[in-house]
């Protein structure tokens, strides 16, 4: 009986070592080191960074959390006892954000929580919106990483500008910007540059004795005319009155011809463009615009007023039409550079009578 207890006792005791031992061998969940690729970064990575975790108990990963909030996908065919790798996520919609913040492992044997920065990568710039800017027009700009931007400047000068997403911004160009200035847009990550060509731009008339065509007559079935008009947009304006006179068929004005106000290398018609600040006694005015005879050819755009108050109406040279615009044939193929003469009158066709145009800052502009 003795011997029975004694051997009961031995197998006990040699249960519990092996139990023991059991334990010892377990192992927890341990991480050693998160390194980044490329570049090797430890414990840091930029956004789409491909993160390789070292350790120990890492098999069986079931779920990696990213600042308690986001979980992020793996290949667990990537998992082994030692290691494993993910890739980090941004999006700012799931709350994704720069700076130190945990990261959690879920393993088979356990969790592991650790701290990893996501590093703010450098801005870039990919395009502008228009690829010509205009001074004194918004310029749009398209790029990437654009958060906590810090500045921006153009040729080293602060400007103003107004975030549309973390791709775009909006920025307000000075009037008096010199083409070929640099733009720079500066986050925590880096700078951003890119040299800004902006539009030629030649002030015809402001009708305050500056421009290119300072001097303004009138012909055709005009009741009045007044180069001198006070309150205009920016000083003085022109207006010009059609009565309801039909004796010649047409009317206008101009400030004459003389040299072209383009360079010889300005020849295409699609980056061509007249701006013009317009408004009328009455909506449905008739404008009608007209260019030099160029090549035989007399060109015109006419449109309605829709607005009685100021506004400023662009116009491509590649949307006039021939037979003083009332033509088939559009100016896309005019070359722009032989502009010398821009004529403003009333369509007296099909416009209210009296019709009184009032237009001010007439410029023609390449980009």
């Amino acid at each position: 009986m003795i011997n029975k207890i004694k051997y009961r006792i031995l197998i006990l005791l040699a249960l519990a070592s092996f139990t023991a031992c059991q334990n010892d061998d377990t192992v927890t969940a341990n991480i050693e080191a998160m390194v980044a690729e490329p570049g090797d970064l430890l414990n840091q990575a930029f956004p789409q960074n491909k993160v390789r975790v070292e350790g120990n108990g890492l098999q069986g990963l079931k779920k990696i959390t990213l600042d308690n909030t986001i979980n992020i996908t793996f290949n667990p065919n990537y998992n082994s006892d030692k290691s494993f790798i993910f890739t980090i996520p941004f999006d700012e919609k799931l709350g994704s954000r720069f700076g130190v913040q945990p990261i959690t492992f879920t393993t088979a044997s356990g969790s592991v929580t650790k701290n990893i920065e996501i590093l703010q990568p450098d801005p870039t710039i990919t395009k502008t919106i228009p690829a010509v800017a205009t001074p004194g027009f918004p310029l749009e700009i398209e790029g990437t990483w654009f958060y906590n931007i810090s500045s921006v400047t153009l040729g080293g000068k602060s400007v103003s500008y107004t975030v549309k997403s973390s791709s775009s911004i909006v920025i307000g160009l000075p009037a008096n910007a010199v083409s070929g200035s640099e733009l720079a847009i500066t986050t925590p990550g880096g700078t951003a540059k890119k040299t800004i060509d902006f539009a030629t731009i030649v002030l015809v008339s402001d009708f305050d004795g500056n421009g290119a065509r300072t001097e303004w007559t009138s012909y055709g079935d005009i009741e009045s005319f007044n180069t001198a008009t006070a309150g205009g947009p920016t000083g003085n304006y022109t207006t010009l009155v059609w009565g309801g006179s039909n004796a010649n068929g047409y009317n206008g004005s101009s400030g004459g011809g003389g040299a072209s106000f383009l360079s010889a290398s300005n020849t295409d018609a699609t980056k061509a463009f007249i701006d013009i600040d317009v408004s009328a006694n009455v909506a449905g005015a008739n404008f009608a615009i007209q260019l030099n005879t160029i090549d035989g050819v007399n060109y015109g755009y006419n449109f309605k007023i829709t607005d009685v108050n100021w506004s400023t109406k662009t116009i491509s040279i590649a949307d006039f039409k021939d037979n003083y615009g009332f033509g088939s044939n559009t100016a896309a193929t005019l070359n722009p550079s032989k502009i010398n003469e821009i004529k403003v009158g009333v369509a007296q066709g099909d416009s209210p009578n009296p019709s009184a145009i009032k237009f001010d800052n007439i410029k023609i502009r390449y980009q």
